[in-house]
């Protein structure tokens, strides 16, 4: 049996595997805290995943997740934070974006919460505030194709 896991991070490698980067690697960096990657030896994502069918979608970031992330920021410079909505579609934000959603200052249990009305983009919330602007369908691939425009594939 497939898990919910491997077919929501799946989706998220899949989208990656078809963006025109070549070549790509992809390893898992946690062996205790799951949705943790890293790409091209470079570049570090966490892949929150929520099954709803329909937003608003919730993410739950515990203590440890957000400690790690924080942890591979200051390693690697960035971590993105890539959102599966259900069957909806994905959305991602670098990890300085994500500190306006959930600060520096980490409880044991925080959440984001993301809405999207039909036909227009992903609106996130957080416990330390909300994103000015919201984010396109398109967020994971305008971010690695810009990301990886600026660093030389190994």
């Amino acid at each position: 049996m497939i898990s919910d896991a491997h077919r929501y991070y799946g989706c998220v490698l899949a989208a990656i595997a078809e963006l025109p980067l070549q070549p790509i690697s992809i390893k898992r960096i946690s062996e205790s805290l799951a949705g943790f990657y890293l790409l091209n030896k470079t570049l570090p994502i966490f892949v929150k995943y929520s099954r709803s069918r329909k937003g608003p979608w919730t993410f739950n970031f515990m203590l440890e997740h957000q400690q790690f992330q924080e942890d591979l920021y200051n390693i690697y410079g960035e971590c993105l934070v890539i959102f599966v909505c259900g069957r909806d579609g994905i959305a991602a934000m670098k990890h300085k974006l994500f500190r306006n959603v959930l600060d520096n200052v980490f409880d044991k249990q925080e959440a984001v919460k993301i809405r999207r009305k039909h036909n227009e983009m992903y609106k996130i919330h957080g416990k330390d505030g909300s994103l000015k602007n919201k984010l396109s369908r398109n967020s994971l691939s305008e971010l690695m194709l810009d990301f990886y425009s600026n660093v030389e594939i190994r």
